[in-house]
C-alpha cells in the first residue's frame, strides 16, 4: 500500500494518467457510461477503480515518462492522447449494444411504432419502446454473462500493451481506420440480422395487404394494415426472442476479443 503523503512528483502524475485514461473509457463503456449514470458517479467510480489499479500498476514497474513532464506541449498532448484513447476504446466496447439499438428502431419502424416515442434514459433521446425493451434485455445478458468484468480487466490490460501517456496514432494510423470501418460494417449486418425475422414477415404481410389493394379497392387496407402489422410483428418478437438472446449472447462473445485487438493496434 503507497503511501499518499510521500507520493513524488512520477507517482502523482502516474495515478493522473491512469485516472485519465480509465475515466475517458468508462464515460462511454455499455451501462456504466450511460446518460442515466449522473457524471459525478462516473467521475467518482473512476477515481475510486484508478485507486485500486495504481498501487497494482506502480508494483509492476509502470511509470510515466518523466520526458512528458519536462514539456507543457508535451504533457498537454499526452492527456489529449489518453482521452482519446479511452474514447475510441468505449466506442469499439459499445459496438454490440449499437447493433442492438439499431435493430430495435429497424423492427419498431416497420412494425409502426414509430409515431409512439419513450424518453430513453440511456441516452436522454426519443426511441422506440421496443428498442428500449431489446436494449434491456441485452443489458442483462451482459451483465449475466460477467461481460462488465471482462471490460474492467480490460482497462487493467491496456496499461501494459499501450504505452502511458504514449498511445502511439501514427504507427499503424492505416489499420486504425481500416478497423474501424469494418467493424462498423459488421455492426450493421448484426443489426440486420437480429432484425431479419420481423423485417422478412412485414415485407410479406405489405406484399399481401398490396395484392389485397388492388383485387378489392372497397377494402380500406391502411386501417386494418395497422392492427394486423403491430398483432403480427409483436408475435414475431415474442417468438423470436430466444433465437434474439442466443444470437445477442454469441456477439458478445465474439466481439469481446475485439477490444484486445483494436488495443494492440496502439502499441506498436
Amino acid at each position: 500500500m503507497l503511501n499518499v503523503i510521500e507520493w513524488n512528483e512520477i507517482q502523482v502524475f502516474t495515478y493522473f494518467f491512469v485516472f485519465v485514461r480509465a475515466t475517458s473509457l468508462m464515460l462511454f463503456l455499455p451501462i456504466l457510461g450511460d446518460r442515466a449514470v449522473p457524471p459525478v458517479v462516473k467521475i467518482l467510480f473512476g477515481v475510486a477503480f484508478s485507486a485500486v489499479l495504481h498501487p497494482l500498476l506502480w508494483s509492476q514497474g509502470l511509470r510515466v515518462s518523466p520526458s512528458i513532464m519536462a514539456s507543457t506541449n508535451k504533457l498537454v498532448w499526452a492527456v489529449v492522447s489518453e482521452v482519446m484513447f479511452g474514447m475510441l476504446l468505449g466506442f469499439v466496447a459499445r459496438w454490440v449494444f449499437d447493433a442492438i439499438q439499431f435493430a430495435g428502431h429497424f423492427i419498431g419502424t416497420s412494425i409502426g411504432f414509430s409515431i409512439a416515442t419513450v424518453l430513453d434514459p440511456h441516452t436522454e433521446t426519443q426511441t422506440i419502446a421496443l428498442a428500449e425493451l431489446q436494449y434491456i434485455i441485452a443489458a442483462l445478458l451482459f451483465l449475466a454473462l460477467n461481460g462488465h468484468h471482462f471490460y474492467l480487466n480490460s482497462i487493467l490490460q491496456s496499461y501494459s500493451v499501450v504505452t502511458l501517456g504514449g498511445p502511439d496514432w501514427f504507427l499503424h494510423s492505416d489499420e486504425i481506420v481500416k478497423y474501424l470501418i469494418r467493424m462498423t460494417g459488421e455492426v450493421l449486418v448484426l443489426g440486420v440480422k437480429l432484425s431479419a425475422p420481423i423485417l422478412v414477415v412485414m415485407l410479406l404481410i405489405n406484399l399481401t395487404f398490396g395484392v389485397l389493394a388492388r383485387a378489392v379497392p372497397q377494402m380500406n387496407v391502411l386501417s386494418v394494415s395497422f392492427t394486423t402489422n403491430i398483432f403480427f410483428g409483436l408475435l414475431i418478437v415474442l417468438i423470436s426472442l430466444p433465437g434474439f438472446v442466443n444470437m445477442v449472447s454469441g456477439a458478445f462473445e465474439a466481439y469481446t476479443p475485439e477490444l484486445d485487438r483494436f488495443m494492440r493496434l496502439f502499441g506498436g
